[in-house]
């Protein structure tokens, strides 16, 4: 319930804040990233395949700012050397943008930066439900560097390294404290309207 009512709002000020002024200024598409995700606070981390996919949101008012939301479902988790555990997100990150170069170029590198929100939507080991070891929410700091090339007019292919730094702990045990981690690689096409 709390994921659906905190989806709702978000969406509800995102909507807001999109439909002044949305034409040329607001595009949306798919995504999707593979990379590395980690729990720190476990010892001997090994690499865990992450992965995501979901929809992108920019309202860029301004030539080298905007704002971005990204709706995705994430496969994160932990892998060590005797152990594995999988846990899968709702995650909902929030971007500042800038973008360089101007708005009619064909090549627009970009950075950004913003909070990043999960909601626990299972967690796994060696096929076990261990959902009730994990907190159910997750905040923490999204961050990386891209780039949008223009494929044809109002639509662009995304390309960013992102790194994703979670504050909040995500394991319910008092004796050990842990905290989601992830880097990897995003790509999509972005429609604009």
């Amino acid at each position: 319930m709390k994921f659906f009512l905190t989806a709702s709002i978000i969406g509800s000020i995102c909507f807001a804040c999109f439909s002044v002024n949305a034409q040329s200024k607001f595009s949306f598409g798919p995504n999707a990233g593979v990379g590395h995700s980690w729990v720190s606070g476990y010892q001997n981390n090994q690499f865990k395949l992450a992965a995501n996919a979901g929809l992108s949101f920019v309202y860029s008012a301004a030539e080298h700012f905007g704002i971005g939301l990204d709706a995705k479902y994430s496969f994160e988790g932990v892998k060590t050397s005797g152990n594995s555990v999988d846990l899968d997100y709702f995650r909902f990150p929030l971007k500042a943008i800038y973008f360089f170069n101007n708005y009619g170029d064909k090549l627009r590198p970009k950075v950004y930066a913003g909070p990043s929100f999960g909601f626990l939507s299972s967690a796994k080991s060696a096929d076990l439900d261990v959902k009730k070891a994990f907190n159910s929410t997750d905040i923490g700091l999204t961050a990386g560097a891209g780039l949008n090339y223009r494929l044809v007019n109002s639509t662009w292919f995304n390309a960013d390294i992102n790194y994703v730094h979670g504050f909040t702990d995500v394991i319910k045990s008092a004796a050990v404290k842990g905290h989601n981690r992830s880097i990897g690689v995003n790509v999509g096409v972005n429609f604009g309207l």
